[in-house]
């Protein structure tokens, strides 16, 4: 992100932040409409947010709190703190905030912006997390909307994004988040640790690398409830570790994703492990100067349930689409994986061994399904048994 506007000068492209603010349209006021209608003069809090001041409105008081991040080294945090016990509403400014991180979230809690490319948020210090919900009691009702997180820099190393860390979060409302400049997972949830009923709208990332991390989003707990997801957008680059990103990583909990869309430097598209149920209706790989060659774009393994509609395969090389696998750390064979389509739109779709990879028996009782035919599939296990995955373009073909 290069915008940077200070106080009402111009920004790298000279732009004020009352241009800012008059062009960030209905959806980037929508989003702070409680910040320039509730508490205070309307027109002295507009003031406030245009100066580049962090405006808070809490619960508890009558009157906006602000906070002016020349004072400060951490005014958003400065900002959660202020709020009383009913929470309120963190107003980020036009231009840039920055702040040394991390910043703890906490219950009845908004923290929204004028736009991804209105509103930016720095987390400035190396090897530090950008948002963490770590509360052992538990986090509920926080909404992030409309501004961009930015982490510590391209050659940086960095905590993670977004950190679900100790306790549950509940009712967590994304609604669009820009994440660039991270060198790390950019969503994670630690062991043990199983946010549920969250909703995330849309999330784009650019420029992230999650180099040896399990994935760009990683759900590390084998603990975890259901979470939805609608489109995430994720562009990654290699540039920092040098290794292709694994996009979606799912260890456990119900994870729902409805556009999944990924180019940059991405490698496998979707991980599952352990005890992670997924539905994931359509997924888009189109990656450009990848360092390697993935397995499959989507790796699913074990016994729990993954629904996939489409894969949509633009650009670069795998060797297979799908991947059917046991599960050796819960000791599990694959089962219950509905794989749809393989689309290879464009000009450059490359599969070096075939669509469909069947590297365990599987489980007859509990089958697997594709979409298509016996043909498309390589049977890898070496086994006897048949029927733990049946081609239904071949009218239910068990192999």
């Amino acid at each position: 992100m290069t915008n940077d506007p200070t106080g009402d000068g111009a920004g790298e492209r000279g732009v004020s932040r009352r241009d800012y603010l008059l062009g960030a349209g209905a959806v980037g006021l929508a989003a702070v409409a409680g910040c320039v209608g509730l508490g205070g003069g309307t027109d002295d809090v507009t003031t406030a947010l245009l100066s580049g001041t962090v405006v808070v409105l809490s619960a508890d008081t009558d009157e906006p709190t602000l906070v002016d991040p020349a004072e400060t080294t951490t005014p958003v945090g400065d900002a959660i703190d202020s709020l009383g016990a009913a929470g309120g509403t963190i107003c980020l400014p036009p231009g840039r905030v920055r702040d040394e991180g991390p910043i703890r979230l906490r219950s009845n809690t908004s923290v929204v912006g004028f736009g991804p490319d209105v509103s930016e948020l720095d987390i400035t210090t190396p090897e530090t997390d950008g948002l963490v919900f770590a509360d052992p009691d538990g986090i509920d009702r926080v909404l992030l909307d409309q501004f961009a997180l930015n982490g510590p820099g391209l050659d940086a190393d960095s905590g993670a994004a977004i950190h679900h860390r100790e306790g549950d979060t509940q009712e967590l409302i994304v609604g669009h988040l820009l994440l660039w400049g991270w060198n790390n997972s950019v969503y994670r949830v630690d062991q043990g640790v199983g946010p549920f009923q969250c909703r995330h709208r849309q999330l784009t990332v650019y420029e992230c690398d999650a180099g040896s991390e399990d994935g760009l989003f990683d759900f590390g707990s084998y603990y975890g409830p259901a979470n939805w997801f609608g489109t995430l957008a994720i562009y990654p680059r290699s540039g920092y570790s040098g290794t292709d990103s694994t996009v979606f990583f799912s260890r456990g909990g119900s994870q729902r994703i409805e556009y999944l869309t990924m180019g940059g430097t991405a490698g496998t598209a979707v991980e599952q492990t352990g005890d992670a149920n997924l539905q994931i209706d359509h997924v888009h790989w189109e990656p450009h100067e990848a360092e390697t060659v993935p397995t499959a774009i989507v790796d699913l393994s074990g016994g729990r349930p993954a629904r996939i509609g489409t894969v949509k395969h633009v650009t670069g090389t795998a060797e297979f689409a799908y991947r059917l696998s046991g599960d050796e750390v819960v000791g599990a064979d694959p089962a219950q994986k509905f794989l749809g389509p393989y689309d290879p739109a464009g000009d450059s779709p490359t599969l070096t061994r075939g669509v469909v990879e069947l590297a365990a028996a599987g489980d007859s009782a509990r089958p697997c399904f594709y979409l298509g035919t016996a043909g498309d599939v390589t049977v890898s296990h070496g086994s006897d048994t048949t029927g733990g995955l049946r081609a239904l373009g071949d009218a239910g073909t068990g192999l």
